[in-house]
């Protein structure tokens, strides 16, 4: 869930580094490093806690000198928030300088031998072991490359990293379990964990699998580190702008993303045809379908799963990544696993189509990262085509899967047409909806700024609310619960009392009348409600407008987020970047 970037070119690399590690920071950014080798052929290391803005407040990243360099931003896994847990570390003999993304899980093994081989450690992370695991299988190997060999045999675990060498001038680029892509510019590499990072520069790229090795000089040379052999790779065209990974004005990206759910969806709408065919066959055959997903992703899943059933009439029940080794008995050859993922790198849902494959199941999957780990292990897969999402909080690239999801619900019952149009009148009240961020502001600091928060909603509407509840817990800080309306009588109300804000989602449809039965049960007990609908109620102590369209649930969705967004602000986080938290999350 780290960033890391590392360039080799004919310009100063630290300013490139710099800018590139501030389209790095939603990765993480608790504390950042950089090394660089100088013209005297010596690794300069700065790093410090903090923001990046921060740190290079103090250090001074941008007085670094030297054509090749390496970069870090870091969401803490093992070790405190400290500078001596700050990438990068380096050898005892300071000839290597090391930066890592991922968990090295056999660590305090290797650790003790290295430590009994007489190596000296500055930190408590686990990344450090790497570094002087390189520099010790140096002793006996014929040269870096094979060093490196040695290592990858020898850890357990994520462990991609970038290597700077003090003899060579090189970096040396290992993937193992977390992503790495090679950025191929005019005269000069990149080496990053995202292609956002040096869009800036090129949209040529190279994804590297596991167990491949770059090494970027003058030239980039690839290796495969299991056949033992120098290998080609095609260059891929990244379709991305560096535009789309910036704010254009906005305060906050996250602000922005909500704002271009209008045009991402109506990308995610047009899908290739035929694959959408293939997709539809391949679940038409499956005996049994699963969802998996985590986090946001998972609730995109929980909202599938629903208009699957309510569509189809059959049962896609939808799986939490990180539990899916407690279903895994589920799966054969007659299954099919459907994993949704922004980022297409997230741990537990690669870990769940791993033991699913191994067990003969086909896998689809909906991701928005082209060339990402879990598009290329999945037999079949749709993009959301939603372009970089930046902020953690994920907003459109969520309303894109949502609408995909449900156009093949509409598919796979023979009404894509309709399906099509539905939605589109969805999206169009997207736009007018998105026009009400000022009341729903104004709303948010008057009523709905308090310490607790509850979502209520029946039907869709209630895993709706479950990511209203997800968005306002993660960047707003507030206590919020989602349930279900009818559970409130089974514990909830024992919560109630006057003056709690409640927002109830009620859209049109058959759950109507017992989410009104629900809303006044909580009246009754003194709680003030907020209903998100396409009627104002006279239940309602205050109102939010919905429109009326078909699928009223979906269009819920970007009232909610404006919501969360509008509490962080008002409350005084920044939404891009919430404690704690990182966006692409590839460790388990």
């Amino acid at each position: 869930m780290c960033g890391i970037i590392g360039y080799s070119g004919t310009r100063q690399a630290s300013p490139i580094l710099l800018a590139s590690l501030k389209r790095l920071e939603y990765r993480g950014y608790d504390s950042c490093g950089m090394a660089l080798l100088n013209g005297n052929k010596v690794i300069d290391v700065k790093k410090g806690t903090g923001r990046i803005e921060e740190v290079n407040g103090k250090v001074d990243f941008l007085s670094l000198s030297g054509k090749v360099g390496i970069a870090h931003t870091r969401w803490a896994t093992h070790g405190n928030v400290t500078m001596e847990n700050a990438h990068p570390f380096t050898s005892c003999d300071q000839k290597y300088a090391l930066i890592h993304n991922g968990i090295l899980e056999n660590y305090v093994e290797l650790k003790k031998q290295l430590i009994e081989k007489g190596h000296h450690f500055n930190s408590t992370t686990d990344t450090e072991v790497l570094v002087h695991l390189i520099e010790e299988n140096m002793k006996q190997a014929k040269d870096l490359i094979d060093a490196i060999k040695k290592t990858s045999e020898q850890a357990e675990g994520a462990f991609t990293f970038l290597l700077l060498s003090q003899d060579s001038g090189e970096i040396y680029c290992f993937r193992k379990d977390s992503p790495l892509i090679i950025g191929v510019g005019n005269n000069e590499f990149f080496a990053s964990s995202d292609i956002t990072s040096f869009l800036e520069y090129t949209n040529k790229a190279i994804i590297l699998e596991n167990y491949e090795l770059a090494i970027l000089n003058d030239e980039c040379k690839i290796y495969d580190l299991v056949a033992e052999k120098e290998i080609e790779k095609d260059i891929s065209i990244i379709e991305w702008t560096a535009e789309q990974a910036t704010k254009t004005g906005y305060p906050h990206f996250m602000l922005k993303e909500i704002v271009e759910e209008v045009e991402v969806s109506k990308h995610a709408l047009d899908q290739d045809p035929i694959k959408l065919a293939g997709i539809v066959k391949l679940l038409h055959q499956a005996k049994n379908v699963y969802f998996l997903g985590s986090g946001t992703s998972y609730r995109a899943c929980l909202i599938a799963s629903i208009y699957f059933a309510k569509f189809t009439h059959r049962n896609f029940m939808p799986i939490l990544g990180s539990e899916f080794k407690t279903y895994q008995n589920l799966f054969d050859n007659e299954t099919v696993l459907f994993a949704i993922s922004q980022s297409g790198e997230t741990a537990d849902v690669l870990e769940g189509i791993r033991i699913a494959k191994s067990k003969g199941s086909k896998v689809i999957s909906l991701v928005n990262v082209m060339g990402s780990t879990i598009m290329r292990e999945s037999d079949q897969y749709l993009t959301l085509n939603a372009g970089p999402e930046i902020a953690v909080a994920s907003t459109k690239a969520f309303t894109s899967q949502v609408i995909i999801l449900v156009l093949l619900a509409f598919a796979l019952n023979n009404q894509l047409s309709e399906g099509k149009d539905q939605l589109n009148e969805v999206i169009d009240q997207f736009e007018i909806i998105i026009k009400q961020s000022d009341f729903i502001k104004e709303l948010s600091k008057k009523v709905l700024n308090k310490q607790n928060l509850f979502l209520i909603g029946r039907g869709v509407a209630f895993p709706v609310a479950m990511e209203g509840e997800l968005k306002i817990k993660e960047i707003a800080y507030i206590h919020a619960d989602a349930l279900a309306g009818g559970e409130l009588k089974h514990h909830t109300l024992a919560l109630i009392e006057p003056g709690i804000s409640c927002i109830a989602l009620v859209p049109n449809d058959e759950t109507k009348d017992d989410m009104i039965n629900n809303i006044m049960q909580i009246k009754a007990r003194g709680g003030i409600i907020t209903g998100i609908s396409s009627e104002k109620l006279d239940i309602f102590d205050h109102y939010i407008s919905l429109g009326k369209v078909a699928l009223e649930p979906i269009a819920m969705i970007p009232i909610l987020q404006l919501i969360a967004y509008h509490l962080s602000v008002l409350r005084g986080n920044d939404p891009d970047f919430p404690r704690n938290l990182a966006k692409s999350v590839t460790v388990l």
